[in-house]
């Protein structure tokens, strides 16, 4: 493709930019706070929240019972700025589920927050009947 110049005055489609690949250190932090959800330890997932989802996640970890959750999954993330969106599901031996979604940001090097939380288990799409 030949040199355009300043791209921010260029019309129509630009090249996609490199892939910026997920720190390890924010994957870590992701499988340590669905850890915790699943061991039904809610002053470890507090510890992890920042002050604004505190009471979100409270909901959500006093939800679970201890035991119930043997497995997780990451659906899916997506980025914004710094911060990542995650889909989760933690599944059980029986056959039960819950989906969350949590916004994960860093918190000025002292590690990664959960800075909202939501259930999914029972909300339904616009696309669902």
């Amino acid at each position: 493709m030949p040199d355009l110049g300043n791209r921010a005055n260029v019309m129509g489609p630009q090249p996609i930019g490199p892939v910026k690949h997920p720190a390890p250190e924010m994957m870590a932090a992701i499988d340590r706070f669905l850890t915790v959800l699943m061991a039904a330890k809610p002053d470890e997932a507090l510890a992890m929240t920042d002050e604004r989802a505190r009471e979100r996640v409270a909901q959500i970890a006093g939800a679970i019972k201890p035991g119930v959750f043997k497995q997780m999954q990451v659906l899916g993330r997506a980025r914004v700025a710094e911060h990542y969106f995650v889909k989760a599901r933690l599944s059980g031996s029986k056959g039960e589920s819950m989906t969350l979604q949590f916004r994960i940001g860093p918190d000025g090097g002292a590690g990664w927050t959960v800075r909202e939380a939501a259930d999914l288990t029972d909300v339904k799409s616009a696309w669902t009947k």
